[in-house]
């Protein structure tokens, strides 16, 4: 008779957290609340795995001829609908444990991920957020606010509105989302551009003022700047480049000096079938390095696959090691708004958190056309797609939705909604706390 597999969720309770310090003895008593698994408690096994297909000793699971592998074998104690047991989780490690029961005609099984990590990574928490929109204010479809409220529902701890030569934008979500109390993180920014066509885009992200309001002023020192920055370009740079990659500078230096963070925007976007930034221009400007981080993503395949191609290339003739950020360039709902993002391993979702992550590289981009794809280093890329499946879309992001989906009500007039809005920031601000253990105690 064959078995049928019953694949559960939920038929547990009381995890005592899924995220741990390295070599961590952890203490499971799990509430059964399935019925079959209750009743048939008598066939309850417990097995465990690590990602190196190591067993809590540290000796690797052993193979039948067959290659079938086996789980370590869990001792465990049932008692009153508890179920106790204890493992070791060591190294730094994704671990599996499996739980089933059966009868002769019927295997129900559940399975759960967990992960430990060295303090050097597990001092911070992970925050996912997209810091390139655009609202009315320049080219996108939706009011400042409106924009905000629909990056929460995207499951985002923090945005930033940068429209096209706007800084005010920025200001006018910060001011109409703050007051509803969400804990939404909204960023002071912009996309500044060159003077002439806009061959190259820069984001300004936190900075205390309009960068383009200055580059724009005729009275002040933009074009000063510029000249005497452009002097000290190479020579053999032909004018087109040696004056756009001056321009920049400028602004990202600006932008810098404003408390802000500069980021070289989607370097390889193509405007009336051809590059908006010649591909000696963006190569000379991502080798020399005068900005805070370049962008990942943009909702096009092409963006990020010559992004990823060019940065391999610099890796490998000269280091090149400048932090990564992906963003959507959302205007509209023909873009996925939960694509293209960033996550960040930060204190918090606060902007001088956000770019401390990012100066130190504590940060992962996530881009794609259709799926998200994480792009960074290999730690921390690999401990994203573990938050990307375990916590971010099982625990973290429905709470996100709804509190969005609030906000956009709120903002449309309905106060009625502001306690529920509370609660959701208060699950939010403890979900961390439940999901990542910081200590061994």
């Amino acid at each position: 008779m064959t078995q049928a597999l019953h694949k559960i969720s939920g038929g547990f309770r009381n995890f005592p957290g899924y995220v741990f310090p390295v070599d961590t003895r952890v203490s499971f008593q799990l509430s059964v609340e399935n019925e079959f698994i209750r009743t048939h408690h008598d066939s309850i096994r417990v097995q465990y795995i690590r990602d190196d297909w190591r067993v809590e000793d540290g000796s690797i699971a052993y193979w039948e001829p067959d290659l079938l592998h086996y789980w370590q074998q869990v001792k465990y104690v049932y008692q009153d609908g508890i179920l106790f047991f204890e493992l070791t989780l060591s190294g730094e490690h994704e671990h599996w444990i499996g739980i089933t029961a059966e009868t002769e005609t019927d295997l129900y099984s559940e399975e759960f991920a967990l992960c430990t990590l060295q303090d050097d990574l597990l001092q911070y928490f992970p925050f996912k957020g997209n810091v390139h929109t655009h609202s009315t204010g320049s080219d996108g479809i939706y009011p400042p606010q409106i924009v905000a409220a629909r990056m929460r529902r995207a499951g985002f701890d923090f945005t930033a509105v940068t429209d096209h030569h706007k800084y005010t934008p920025s200001l006018e979500a910060i001011a109409a989302i703050t007051p509803l109390g969400s804990g939404l993180e909204c960023y002071r920014g912009e996309e500044a551009e060159n003077m002439g066509p806009g061959m190259t885009h820069i984001l300004s992200l936190g900075a205390k003022s309009s960068i383009s309001d200055w580059k724009n002023d005729q009275t002040g020192n933009f074009l000063q700047k510029m000249e005497a920055l452009k002097k000290h370009l190479p020579a053999d740079l032909p004018e087109h480049e040696r004056t756009y990659i001056a321009q920049f500078e400028t602004i990202a230096a600006r932008i810098r000096e404003q408390g802000g963070l500069a980021v070289f925007c989607h370097p390889y976007w193509r405007q009336c079938f051809r590059f908006a930034a010649t591909n000696l221009m963006a190569d000379t400007i991502l080798r020399r390095g005068n900005f805070d981080a370049v962008e990942w993503g943009n909702y096009n395949v092409a963006r990020t696959a010559l992004i990823n191609a060019k940065y391999m290339e610099l890796v490998r003739e000269c280091g090149f090691n400048k932090p990564v950020l992906g963003s959507a360039d959302w205007h509209r709902d023909s873009q996925r708004d939960n694509v293209d993002y960033n996550i960040i391993f930060a204190k918090s979702p606060a902007f001088e958190d956000f770019a401390d992550a990012v100066k130190n590289n504590r940060c992962v981009a996530v881009g794609g056309a259709q799926d998200s794809f994480p792009f960074g280093s290999f730690r921390h890329v690999k401990y994203a797609i573990y938050l990307m499946e375990h916590y971010f879309h099982k625990f973290h992001d429905p709470l996100c939705f709804e509190q969005g989906e609030l906000l956009l009500k709120a903002l449309d007039g309905d106060h009625s909604v502001l306690p529920r809005i509370a609660e959701l920031r208060k699950e939010l601000q403890d979900l961390p706390r439940r999901f990542f253990i910081r200590s061994k105690g």
